[in-house]
């Protein structure tokens, strides 16, 4: 486990890494947490020990000596929705890049802006490659998974219950998955299953697993009623 810092070098730290935020950072929308917040603490700490990966624990124990009520078990990784440029290791481990914005947030962020400037269904195939967003398959080429049929990529609905032609509700999906999923999911903008859209995926759900959807949405609105 590192030396602990005092509370003067955290601050030394956090003031490098706001410095850096708004020289390299800013630009690209990575998000500087507020001083409130436990996150400032984690990059205070990866920022001095940049150089390594520094545990979780490690970090977790710097935040409880600024906030001593803070739970013992910081997610450190969580910074990287951020858009922190966090390396990861298998042991619980977590290096900063200062510098450079985490590559997947710059992935997402440009899709978010092809997506604005799109202004057809065919603008909007290029910003996913050409590619299902659900599944990855490309247009025009056939599926190993269905045979010979080729790819054609069609207007996936992100959400059934929003307006069909609300551009920000269109995702492009080979029309394997679009029948597959038929109305009984949303989508986020990367064309993961966010959640379900109907009963249909309960209904076909085996018994154990309707038995924790029910007691699930009997909590859920028992504790609306109150």
């Amino acid at each position: 486990m590192p030396e602990e810092l005092t509370v003067g070098q955290l601050n030394v730290a956090w003031q490098a890494v706001r410095d850096i935020h708004a020289q390299h950072l800013q630009v690209h929308g990575v998000n500087l947490p507020r001083e409130d917040s436990f996150k400032w603490v984690w990059l205070a700490v990866l920022y001095h020990y940049r150089e390594e990966f520094v545990h979780k624990d490690a970090v977790s124990a710097h935040v409880r000596q600024v906030f001593p009520d803070a739970a013992a078990d910081q997610q450190v990784r969580h910074l990287k929705r951020d858009g922190w440029n966090i390396e990861s290791d298998r042991k619980g481990g977590h290096r900063l890049d200062p510098y450079n914005p985490s590559p997947a947030f710059r992935n997402d962020q440009a899709r978010r802006r092809g997506r604005l400037a799109a202004r057809s269904f065919e603008d909007l195939k290029k910003v996913y490659g050409s590619k299902c967003a659900t599944c990855g398959a490309v247009e025009g080429r056939p599926d190993t998974r269905y045979g010979d049929e080729a790819v054609k990529l069609q207007q996936g609905h992100r959400d059934p219950e929003k307006p069909a032609d609300d551009k920000d509700n269109i995702v492009p999906q080979c029309q394997f998955c679009n029948r597959s999923y038929r109305g009984d999911f949303t989508f986020d903008d990367k064309g993961r299953v966010h959640a379900i859209a109907s009963v249909e995926p309960v209904r076909r759900a085996s018994v154990k697993v309707k038995a924790a959807v029910r007691a699930y949405l009997d909590k859920e609105f028992a504790a609306r009623k109150k």
